[in-house]
């Protein structure tokens, strides 16, 4: 089975995940690419975190490099979990690549975007 790897030797779709609390609050980064092979696992890490329902949740999509409409699934049905939960949740990005398609399926207008982890963490925390 071939795939595909990128100038660094690994995996193109890979998308990679961490997690860091600032205030209590989780602060989910992801890095690489979400498409259809790796909205899973994010979806699930983002399920779980809200069912321990933190005082708020952000995504940071910062370093995202593809986001197509799996991403786009994704955040919607999160914030619809942490509307579900009272809890509040926030995306980071200032990339073209993740505002644009939220912009053209008007899907910014239902989440709280922002362009800073800081910003973010102020906004919620209250």
């Amino acid at each position: 089975m071939a795939r595909t790897v990128g100038a660094d030797g690994s995996p193109m779709n890979q998308l990679r995940q961490r997690t860091t609390y600032v205030q209590s609050i989780p602060i989910v980064a992801l890095t690489g690419e979400i498409d259809m092979m790796s909205s899973a696992p994010v979806t699930s890490r983002l399920a779980e975190l809200l069912d321990r329902k933190p005082p708020a949740l952000v995504l940071d999509l910062r370093e995202v490099r593809f986001f197509g409409s799996e991403g786009i699934r994704t955040l919607v049905e999160t914030q619809h979990q942490a509307d579900e939960l009272g809890v509040r949740f926030g995306v980071v990005s200032d990339s073209r690549i993740v505002l644009r398609p939220l912009e053209m399926t008007a899907v910014d207008q239902l989440l709280l975007l922002f362009t800073d982890i800081d910003d973010a963490v102020a906004a919620l925390r209250g």
